[in-house]
């Protein structure tokens, strides 16, 4: 796993270069999102069974530690992107297939936090709801977030008695970006607010 770690390294001398047209621009520039993603970094967590890396957690976290050693944004962008892969082990194996591997250079942003509602619908989600810190939002393909499910207006509960909360996965052309990433510092995270209203989604992209 050392070659990611030297595929970070060989990032630094650039990431220090161009680190204040990372914090103008809020957001991590495209083509480096894409360079990380041709070096595999947004797949260090996603099984090797769905064309992942399936890293141990020290790469990870040589990997985000020699990016950030360079730029902090580029880091946290990684450390979102990376750790959010890992939902392709808790999806049903063909619906990962499709989204993962059938697509190497995906990127997957997301937020875990259940701020959304998921109605039952059939074996589909009617889902709507606003999240923040939607960090490496801008340059994603899917976007996740966090919902409570709901059926006939009430929360599902699970055996414990907790509320069923769910990740859905959608398309980050069905996402609203709001722009509102305004502050002082991390600024090339993008971590804005975004918004996800009455998409359908079907159980099987949901984790």
């Amino acid at each position: 796993m050392s070659e990611f770690v030297a595929a970070a390294r060989g990032f630094q001398v650039e990431l220090k270069r161009r680190a204040d047209e990372i914090e103008k621009s809020r957001q991590l520039p495209a083509d480096i999102a894409s360079r990380f993603s041709e070096a595999g970094f947004y797949r260090l967590c996603v099984p090797t069974s769905f064309g992942g890396v399936e890293a141990d957690p020290l790469t990870v976290a040589r990997v985000i530690e020699t990016l950030g050693q360079a730029d902090g944004s580029a880091a946290w962008c990684i450390m979102i992107g990376s750790t959010t892969g890992l939902v392709a082990a808790y999806m049903p194996p063909d619906t990962a297939k499709s989204v993962f591997a059938d697509n190497p250079g995906l990127i997957v942003a997301g937020v875990f936090a259940p701020r959304g509602k998921a109605v039952e619908d059939g074996d589909s989600y009617i889902v709507n709801g606003r999240w923040q810190w939607g960090s490496g939002s801008p340059n994603a393909h899917m976007i996740m977030g966090g919902c409570v499910v709901t059926r006939n207006g009430e929360p599902v509960l699970l055996p414990s008695g907790i509320p069923d909360s769910r990740m859905v996965m959608v398309p980050a052309g069905d996402v609203e970006l709001a722009g509102n990433w305004d502050v002082s510092g991390l600024c090339g995270t993008g971590s804005q607010d975004f918004a996800i209203r009455n998409r359908r989604v079907p159980k099987a992209m949901s984790v």
